[in-house]
């Protein structure tokens, strides 16, 4: 939750992260579950240029539960790929929620994600 990750990337730029979560929970139940709120994600993947994630989720939940599920709320995911130039997300949930649940599902609010 407000967090940055990276992982096995080359990144040259910039990635910023400015989060601002308030009533919060951001829960991953299960087996593979993945959960990510107000959060940037960088994996396998190369980036010139900037990756800006500016959230203000208020108040918040974002659940993954089951088997294999993804919940992202005011996140942004880069798995694999090239990245030229700027990928900016500018996200302010509000109210929130967020749910994931069963098997394999996807649940994106206020998010970009790349594969």
């Amino acid at each position: 939750m407000g967090s940055t990750q990276i992982q096995r990337s080359n990144v040259k730029g910039a990635v910023i992260n400015q989060s601002n979560v308030k009533g919060s929970a951001n829960v991953a139940a299960g087996v593979g579950n993945t959960a990510n709120m107000g959060s940037t994600q960088i994996q396998g993947a190369n980036v010139k240029g900037a990756v800006i994630n500016k959230s203000n989720v208020k108040g918040s939940a974002n659940v993954a539960a089951g088997v294999g599920n993804t919940a992202n709320m005011g996140a942004v995911q880069i798995k694999g790929g090239t990245v030229k130039g700027a990928v900016i997300n500018q996200s302010n949930v509000k109210g929130s929620a967020n749910v994931a649940a069963g098997v394999g599902n996807e649940a994106n609010m206020g998010s970009v994600v790349i594969k």
